[in-house]
């Protein structure tokens, strides 16, 4: 089955508004957090700011670095958080990797790794959508 969300206009502090692939996400953990996150299908894998891991108690278990425009780099912790995502009768949980930022203004990112393997992903500019179809893995 598949189901389509829109993407969702941002107001740029120019005043500008643009259109972004966000998506309503669950991170669950030791609390629940209902989000918007960007789905990125350029980042490898997904970032949370320090203060959302810890609020969900995600456990470090690892350090890796993270690069960025011009070569930028972020050193990281490594964890794994819990995730539900879906539309209507279609909610799916799963647990995805991801790298914690203590970086001050870092934006929740949700990147390929352990997302992008649970859907065939198209991405419609000219419609502003995104359709999501979920693969049966195993």
């Amino acid at each position: 089955m598949a189901f389509t969300l829109k993407y969702k206009p941002v107001k740029l502090r120019s005043g500008k508004i643009i259109h972004r692939p966000l998506i309503p996400f669950t991170f669950e953990g030791l609390e629940k957090i209902d989000i918007f996150v960007i789905l990125d299908s350029g980042s490898d894998i997904s970032i949370v700011p320090k203060d959302v891991a810890d609020i969900l108690g995600i456990k470090i278990t690892g350090e890796n670095e993270i690069f960025g425009i011009a070569g930028n780099s972020i050193k990281c912790g490594e964890g794994k958080v819990k995730i539900s995502f879906g539309k209507g009768h279609e909610i799916y949980t799963f647990e995805i990797p991801v790298l914690i930022s203590d970086k001050e203004g870092v934006s929740i990112i949700l990147g390929r790794q352990g997302f992008f393997e649970q859907f065939d992903i198209t991405f419609s500019e000219a419609t502003k959508r995104m359709i999501f179809k979920k693969i049966n893995i195993g």
